[in-house]
């Protein structure tokens, strides 16, 4: 793709108000936006992340109650729940089994390592695995964006009903962020100029 076309893709991006009810993603477009999030880099590996597409109109109706009211949450074509793990020492073990299966090594061979990372984990806060939980994100609003899907990454909420909705705490997740994605509707927020810093103002190369 031609740097421009990315560019301009991202200066059409907005964080979209208001969905077109109607007009839905297609699944093929849908998996792309997933598999990109999935394709996206964890430190240590550990991946602490998982996706949940809500299409039961029932559940949304109680997330747009637990999100302020907001009509994304119903209008959107889809909404993804980006969740991550809460319990950071079993995602170490998970990590260095599915490590050796698909790089065919031995579990012993990875000892060494699995040990170092449930060391480093012992001390590292969950605010770390809900931080990672955002890299996914900002990849799948850019590959929305370059699709040409609207988007919205969303924070208002309240954490603690969304998990209570979905049954989260009992799989050792919690919610992170929500992404609404489809199409802009009639949105007043499309017609204003982007904000942004300049380009020098929040890029500075150091020789």
């Amino acid at each position: 793709m031609e740097k421009e076309k990315i560019i301009e893709a991202l200066k059409r991006r907005y964080a979209v108000k208001t969905f077109e009810k109607t007009k839905k993603v297609s699944d093929g477009d849908l998996k792309t936006i997933l598999e990109s999030g999935r394709l996206a880099p964890s430190s240590l590996g550990i991946e602490p992340w998982k996706f949940f597409v809500v299409e039961n109109e029932e559940l949304r109706l109680k997330l747009r109650a637990a999100s302020h009211d907001q009509t994304k949450v119903t209008d959107a074509s889809h909404i993804i729940v980006i969740t991550y793990r809460t319990d950071g020492k079993q995602l170490v073990s998970e990590t260095i089994e599915r490590t050796a299966k698909i790089r065919n090594q031995k579990i012993e061979e990875l000892e060494p390592i699995k040990t170092r990372y449930e060391s480093m984990m012992e001390s590292i806060p969950k605010l770390w695995l809900k931080a990672q939980s955002y890299i996914p994100l900002g990849i799948m609003v850019e590959t929305a964006s370059l699709l040409g899907i609207d988007n919205c990454p969303m924070e208002g909420f309240d954490a603690t009903q969304v998990d209570e909705i979905l049954g989260l705490s009992k799989q050792n997740l919690s919610v992170a962020t929500i992404l609404a994605i489809g199409y802009r509707g009639d949105d007043s927020y499309a017609k204003l100029a982007k904000v942004r810093k300049s380009y020098d103002e929040v890029v500075e190369i150091i020789k």
